[in-house]
């Protein structure tokens, strides 16, 4: 849902001001219907799927496997319906020219793109209002089978609990992150002149807008801390565990907080990519449902993101994916100037077409990245489980009761084979998540793949280390690519605008020669006083003309 949430934005976000450059529905009642529609069909949706999860309970209802594939069969739909219906109210109508025609909307920066997702948070908070009884009766069936395992579990959440987990884990986590970044550009847009001419960069709006970027992905960690509910996990023998693991594997942090879900969740997570605003999480329901040394594995997988830079490398491929866009945008300015008519249609065409292509990227290259970076994250874990060697019954390569076969034979160190005992502990601990989530072992996942798959690896590794040295080879040649790439992309970038920026020359506007003005009772407000009094009311009813105006008189300044 993350991952929907930040597409949404980057749509809002591409719609020029005047609205999208081609035909579109411009009657408002259209409009208005489509908008509404768009929430309706949503609800339908979701009803369908709780119904359908309903049936599949009272049939079998301890066969939980198949009602839970089907509450994330409709959440997989419902999330793919509201993008959809985002994107044909945002492009396909006269949407976004509404929501900027009221007043209240243009006199704060960035307020006009968080109107304009209305529609997309109320679809996103009736469709989970309706699943959430079948998300209840699955959780229900899954409290009893515990209970007659013995198994420690609290009851179900109520609807208001459950409404505010989801807005705070899967929309506020990246929502509010995002209104900082469109308040900083509608700032940027309508300033960009004053900032070039302040600093004599032809793209130092941009460069202001990514500095703003980067500061809030920085500091974003302190802000999701108190999203999140959080607090400190207290002394005692976990948290001493986890202490030494940290400090045998080199790892440093800002504290280790318990992640409250009222014991709905699971799981484990890390967040922030230097040590004063980095964060280990661990769920309340992880800590309660789990044994240390289970714990101890799922820690060590967080510890191994962090380890492995992972965060680091997410960031280099956010920046090249933006390199390749632009890459591509300015090849097609390049080669076709006026391949949409004019130049303004050109620009709004690029402009809309670059949030596409950068979703686009996302969606193919990041989840191929990201599953790699956990199956890395898996392995790390595996070898923070402490085994000895009479712990380990097995055959075992790690402690040297089992033989490396192969042309590698001689190069596979102990140490870098991963224990029997150790893999079979972590997958145990992925399993029970899955179990406890609610999640099927085999449904597949964008960013992480299956848990059964996750499980499947994890024991090829100590089985065979030669598949482990595959994958680690596999990983470097992914962050050499994105380290490389980036390095390419910024020169190729910079030899493209520098030249520019040499001849581009900002001058501050000549002082006119003094003129005996009119009394004031017979002078009409110059167009100059006229268009101020219209940036200060609403100041991005201007952008879209300064833009075009700059774009005109400079077509390969940077967007």
């Amino acid at each position: 849902m993350q991952f929907i949430v930040f597409a949404a934005f980057a749509i809002v976000l591409s719609v020029p001001p005047g609205g999208p450059p081609w035909s579109r529905m411009t009657s408002p009642a259209a409009t208005w219907l489509v908008v509404i529609g768009q929430v309706l069909v949503t609800a339908i949706m979701a009803a369908v799927y709780a119904r359908l999860v309903r049936v599949k309970l009272e049939r079998e209802a301890v066969w939980l496997p198949s009602a839970q594939k089907r509450l994330a069969q409709g959440n997989t739909a419902v999330r793919g319906l509201v993008l959809s219906g985002t994107c044909v109210s945002v492009y396909l109508t006269d949407w976004s020219v509404i929501v900027r025609s009221w007043p209240v909307v243009n006199s704060v920066w960035g307020l006009d793109e968080l109107a304009m997702l209305i529609p997309f948070f109320l679809a996103i908070v009736v469709a989970w209002t309706i699943l959430y009884p079948a998300d209840r009766a699955v959780r229900q069936v899954a409290l009893e089978l515990r209970l007659w395992a013995s198994v420690p579990a609290r009851p179900v959440w109520r609807l208001a609990s459950y409404l505010g987990f989801m807005l705070r884990h899967h929309v506020l986590i990246i929502a509010v992150p995002m209104a900082f970044i469109v308040a900083a550009n509608d700032f940027v847009n309508v300033y960009a002149r004053q900032i070039r001419m302040a600093t004599g960069l032809a793209w130092a709006d941009q460069v202001l807008l990514v500095a703003t970027a980067g500061l809030v992905f920085l500091i974003a960690p302190v802000m999701l801390r108190y999203i999140w509910h959080t607090r400190p996990l207290p002394p005692g023998d976990l948290r001493s565990r986890l202490e030494e693991l940290c400090a045998r594997v080199g790892l440093t942090y800002r504290r280790i907080l318990i992640w409250e879900s009222d014991g709905m969740v699971v799981n484990a997570a890390v967040m922030g990519i230097i040590r004063p605003v980095r964060y280990i999480l661990l769920s309340d329901g992880l800590l309660e449902m789990m044994d240390d040394r289970k714990i101890e594995a799922v820690f060590g997988h967080e510890a191994g993101h962090i380890k492995c830079r992972h965060i680091h490398f997410f960031l280099l491929f956010a920046v090249l994916s933006m390199l390749l866009v632009g890459g591509v945008i300015e090849l097609v300015y390049r080669l076709w100037p006026e391949a949409f008519g004019t130049r303004e249609a050109m620009q709004d065409y690029a402009q809309v077409g670059a949030m596409v292509l950068i979703v686009l990227v996302w969606i193919f290259g990041f989840g191929a990245i990201s599953r790699r970076f956990e199956w890395q994250a898996d392995l790390f874990g595996t070898r923070c489980v402490t085994t000895s060697a009479e712990e380990c019954q097995l055959p075992c390569f790690h402690h040297g009761t089992a033989e490396v076969a192969g042309p590698d034979a001689e190069t596979t160190p102990p140490q870098q084979a991963v224990c029997v005992t150790a893999a079979n502990v972590f997958a145990e601990g992925l399993h029970r998540i899955a179990v406890l989530n609610g999640i099927p072992p085999e449904a597949r996942s964008w960013r992480h793949s299956s848990i059964a798959n996750r499980i499947r690896r994890l024991k090829s590794y100590a089985l065979n280390p030669l598949q482990s040295r595959r994958l680690e080879r596999e990983v470097l040649a992914i962050k050499a690519l994105l380290l490389v790439g980036t390095l390419v992309g910024l020169g190729i970038a910079l030899w493209l605008y520098w030249p520019q920026q040499r001849r581009t020359v900002i001058r501050r506007a000549p002082q006119p020669e003094a003129v005996v003005a009119p009394p004031a009772s017979q002078r009409a407000p110059s167009a100059s006083v006229i268009t101020e009094r219209q940036t200060r009311t609403s100041p991005k009813r201007q952008r879209g003309d300064v833009e075009r105006q700059r774009r005109t008189q400079n077509p390969h300044l940077p967007s």
